[in-house]
């Protein structure tokens, strides 16, 4: 008899193992939480980044479901190979109830955003909350609260800076102080000075400066690189350049480039690159290149003209030209001339009366203008007239010539001829 219900409970056992397999079965597989999505911040920023005490700023909160699209597998009994039929997949969204910013020192000036709605899987949203800083310095952390349906809710601290320096990273500032001439003329040397000053909160080391002018002109005559093993926050190092020109440098400002090289302290490298602009001015060069007359001998009381040249054998144009006459010769003596160009030049005309015979001295003074300002320049020369002197011996010459000419001529032709007739 034990036999018998043994073998009626193995039977038993046997038909409830084949009827369990043989039901349908209902799995579910998501690739997020599908029992429990949430929302989480994925990011967040203050605006202003640092708030002055007493500001007003934003702050904006990104929020992301957790969750992603669900599989629901079903199947109606064992396949071959134990594989699973019938798979078809939905989406699960996550019910937004409240989001609220608990400010801890910072007032928030918006309210709670009740009721935000159904937030897709994978999606995000963006919620701005208007905030007030206190009016002391610090770093505050008002939290972020996000309440969702049928889920769990969401804790986040922000960070706001009032006026602290925290945030700065810490790096080395070279600033760049030049002394340049006010001018310089093409053909004339120059010198540049540079200082180098460490404007940083920490030291920058292997520094390299390299000066190269690029303007072929513009020639350095003074090394071009140089080393420093470092400079600390505040300090300086000075540099003087020199530089030669030549006439073909063009005018403008010329330039320059220093760059510079150094090591952060993480050793990350730092390079700057500075333009020195040198500025090129023409000058004009005037000089007084000739003095003729019309006629080349005047007669005293007579009229003539002083005619002078002119010459600019500078690099730029002269301007405002007036040439000016001292002699006790009477008539202009004044002449204005304008402007001359370079490798140019322009007459000065004076009409005059010779007052006197024999040579008169005269000075002619220039005033002129050019980039680097006014100028005078002055030159002497004689103008000589004929001598009323020399007109008496000559007329008692002609006289004397005519009278030992009349007297030969009476002597050998006339008196021979008296005499015969007597």
């Amino acid at each position: 008899m034990e036999r018998f219900f043994g073998r009626v409970i193995i039977s038993l056992i046997i038909l409830v193992c084949f009827f369990m397999l043989a039901m349908p079965a209902m799995a579910i597989d998501s690739e997020g939480d599908t029992n429990n999505p949430t929302v989480i911040i994925t990011d967040y920023t203050v605006t202003p980044a640092v708030l002055l005490p007493g500001d007003k700023g934003f702050v904006t909160l990104t929020l992301k479901n957790t969750a992603q699209t669900a599989s629901i597998r079903e199947n109606s009994g064992i396949t071959y190979g134990g594989e699973i039929a019938n798979t078809k997949n939905t989406d699960i969204s996550v019910y937004i109830e409240r989001v609220q910013l608990e400010g801890n020192d910072i007032t928030v000036l918006t309210d709670a955003f009740d009721r935000l709605g159904s937030l897709g899987p994978g999606q995000s949203v963006e919620v701005t909350f208007v905030i007030q800083a206190p009016y002391s310095k610090g770093i505050f952390f008002p939290e972020a609260q996000i309440d969702v349906k049928d889920g769990r809710s969401t804790r986040y601290p922000v960070m706001v800076n009032v006026d602290t320096d925290i945030t700065t990273q810490k790096k080395p500032a070279l600033s760049v102080h030049q002394s340049l001439p006010d001018r310089v003329a093409p053909g004339e040397d120059c010198m540049v000075g540079i200082s180098i000053i460490n404007t940083g909160l920490t030291r920058a080391s292997d520094i390299a400066v390299i000066v190269n002018s690029t303007t072929k002109s513009l020639v350095l005559t003074s090394p071009g690189r140089y080393y420093y093993e470092h400079l600390d926050p505040d300090e300086m190092t000075n540099i003087s350049l020199h530089f030669i020109t030549d006439k073909n440098t063009p005018l403008g400002i010329d330039p320059v480039t220093v760059t510079i090289t150094y090591l952060n302290p993480d050793q990350s490298d730092g390079k700057q690159t500075e333009i020195i602009g040198i500025p090129m001015k023409g000058k004009a060069e005037i000089a007084i290149k000739s003095f003729s007359t019309d006629p080349s001998v005047p007669a005293p009381g007579g009229e003539f003209t002083l005619i002078t040249r002119v010459e600019n054998t500078g690099t730029d144009k002269a301007t405002s030209v007036r040439a000016t006459l001292e002699s006790p010769l009477t008539g202009t003596k004044t002449a204005f001339i304008g402007s001359i160009d370079k490798n140019s030049d322009a007459p000065a005309i004076f009409y005059l009366q010779a007052t006197r015979d024999g040579n008169i001295p005269v000075n002619v003074t220039i005033d002129y203008s050019d980039d680097f300002g006014s100028h005078v320049i002055s030159e002497q020369a004689g103008i000589s007239t004929k001598s009323s002197s020399l007109l008496i011996p000559v007329i008692g010459i002609i006289i004397l010539a005519g009278l030992i000419f009349g007297g030969v001529y009476w002597y050998y032709r006339i008196k021979p001829g008296k005499q015969n007739g007597s």
